[in-house]
């Protein structure tokens, strides 16, 4: 594993989570306006999911990659 692949890696993971995002929060909308417990069941999910992939951590391998190169 190079530095691109951390750097692509670390990208790819928070487009992911900005892609999914929008999704919860309209599923959520939709869900709260025509049945709000099951809305909210599917909703809070993939918001908990989309945070996760925004926030990810990088693996150990790219920490001391882009640490050991620059």
């Amino acid at each position: 594993m190079n530095r691109q692949d951390c750097v692509s890696e670390k990208w790819s993971s928070r487009t992911i989570g900005l892609i999914v995002l929008p999704l919860a929060m309209a599923l959520g909308f939709l869900g709260f306006l025509i049945l709000p417990v099951v809305g909210l069941f599917f909703a809070v999910p993939l918001f908990i999911l989309s945070i996760f992939f925004i926030a990810a951590p990088e693996s150990k391998v790219c920490r001391l990659i882009l640490r050991k190169e620059t």
